[in-house]
């Protein structure tokens, strides 16, 4: 093997796991399907980036299911997108080195649909938000909607819209201070429900239909359109070169979805930072306080952690999170600090006698390779014992495929 090589070796109560990297190898025209193989595993173990899928699937017009490939079938592989130096030949070797099967090592993430309804997050705006239109009437003689009720919603001029279209219908907050500097902050824009649009009625008016209700909704209340949102997320770093002279990409909750004084778990939080600031999704924060102490100067004590939270979606200059746990509540304008996983996992390691610099590991792919490590490692050790309370959590989590089966 070459020097170049990159070996990820992990050996644990007996079982070894190896990832490693060959750089340096011409670039292959094709792939045999071995068992397990989908076009988005095909996707991450060639280029490293599972939404190439779309554009293999276009290149092998033969396959019918992209989830469900036969073994000995033969994918051409892109030509205009370089082979990134990565993994291993094949998923299926992989598998075999740590006596995986097929479901265990698929491209995983962790369903936050246990601790929120991503559906109704909201999000804060820092320079408030216009509405595409209103709901102008409806078909019940009632002061508030519901789920099924019928509706008649009109849109501002020139916005381009059509039947089978979906919107929110939601709800804006007054200016927010800032709870530590007392700065403007935005505003937050609270999801009420979601509507179709039925048919068309007039020039700019349409009858809908409520699909969804998470909120008292009027007549009068104005729409956006409605963004889909996964609850299966991969955990990830922050991008700590957007964090600027804040090298540990920390922030402060600034405002919550419920408005309450005090968060604790399943708190759905909004905070002034976003990808601008190198906050993304899938990013796994220490929610912090100073420790206690009995003397004058405790500068020196470390930040006390009192849960975490994972950010669910990441706008330009905001992001919006869930409390995944909390020892106890705590209010709005708490500090949070990014969990470096890289770091976690490498510090797990070298506990157990692992040194992964030593075997010329420079980076560990935490997107693609922390769960399914999380997943083996749950099987063979006690991890509330072994693991670091930030992956710990992780592997505690329900976990999925972020794009299908």
């Amino acid at each position: 093997m070459k020097k170049n090589s990159l070996v990820f070796f992990i050996l644990w109560a007996g079982m070894s796991l190896f990832l490693f990297s060959v750089s340096g190898w011409a670039q292959p025209s094709t792939h045999t399907v071995v068992k397990g193989d989908t076009l988005q595993s095909i996707s991450v173990e060639y280029y490293g980036n599972r939404d190439l899928w779309p554009k293999l699937w276009k290149m092998n017009s033969f396959v019918t299911d992209p989830s469900r490939l036969h073994p000995g079938d033969v994918i051409s592989l892109l030509k205009d997108v370089p082979i990134k130096a990565v993994s291993i030949q094949s998923v299926a070797e992989l598998q075999s080195l740590i006596g995986a099967d097929d479901a265990t090592w698929a491209i995983k993430g962790v369903d936050v649909s246990e601790y929120c309804n991503v559906a109704a997050l909201g999000f804060l705006s820092p320079d408030g938000v216009k509405p595409w239109g209103r709901v102008t009437a409806d078909e019940t003689e009632r002061i508030f909607l519901a789920q099924y009720d019928n509706i008649y919603v009109t849109f501002e001029k020139d916005r381009k819209v059509k039947p089978g279209d979906i919107f929110y219908l939601y709800r804006e907050s007054d200016s927010l201070d800032h709870p530590l500097t007392g700065s403007d902050v935005g505003t937050a824009v609270l999801f009420l429900g979601k509507i179709v649009l039925k048919e068309k009625v007039s020039e700019s008016s349409f009858k809908a239909e409520i699909i969804e209700s998470y909120r008292v909704m009027r007549v009068g209340d104005p729409l956006l359109p409605y963004k889909p949102i996964s609850s299966c997320i991969q955990p990830s770093n922050p991008d700590w070169k957007k964090c600027g002279e804040n090298k540990n990409c920390s922030a402060a909750i600034v405002a919550s979805k419920d408005q309450f004084e005090l968060e604790g778990q399943y708190s759905v939080v909004y905070i002034n930072q976003g990808y601008k600031h190198g906050l993304e999704r899938g990013n796994l924060f220490a929610i912090v306080t100073r420790m206690e102490t009995s003397v004058t100067n405790g500068a020196d004590l470390p930040d006390l952690a009192l849960g975490y939270l994972i950010i669910v979606e990441s706008r330009l200059e905001t992001a919006t999170a869930v409390v995944l746990n909390a020892k106890k509540d705590f209010p709005n304008g708490t500090m949070i600090k990014a969990v470096n996983l890289n770091r976690e996992l490498e510090k797990t390691l070298a506990a157990q006698g692992i040194d992964i610099k030593a075997l010329g590991i420079k980076k560990i792919d935490i997107k693609n390779e922390l769960v399914p490590a999380l997943i083996k490692m749950r099987e063979n050790v006690d991890l509330k014992q072994d693991l670091p309370e930030s992956l710990y959590l992780l592997s505690t989590m329900v976990k999925c495929s972020p794009n299908g089966p």
